[in-house]
């Protein structure tokens, strides 16, 4: 999951996928709201999830998004099981 979280958000960043860390901060890569929200998209697309707009603020490393999307994914497969 990390590494497709990390080719998403090299295509709006400076940074190569490697240099993207799970502590990096979100804030720290210059992204517009209109990126983030391109990343938004692409995460619900690429992982089959719905990031909730009031949650967009909460996330502000790349470990914060791998836990949301990964809390995401297992209530869906809770819903579905």
């Amino acid at each position: 999951m990390l590494e497709k979280l990390r080719k998403i958000l090299s295509g709006y960043t400076m940074a190569e996928p490697d240099e993207i860390m799970p502590e990096s901060f979100i804030r720290d890569f210059g992204l517009t709201s209109f990126d983030v929200m391109n990343i938004v998209a692409e995460c619900e697309e690429e992982f089959g999830i719905q990031i909730a707009d009031r949650d967009i603020r909460t996330l502000q490393t790349v470990s914060d998004i791998l836990q949301y999307l990964e809390k995401q994914q297992n209530a869906d497969a809770d819903q579905r099981a």
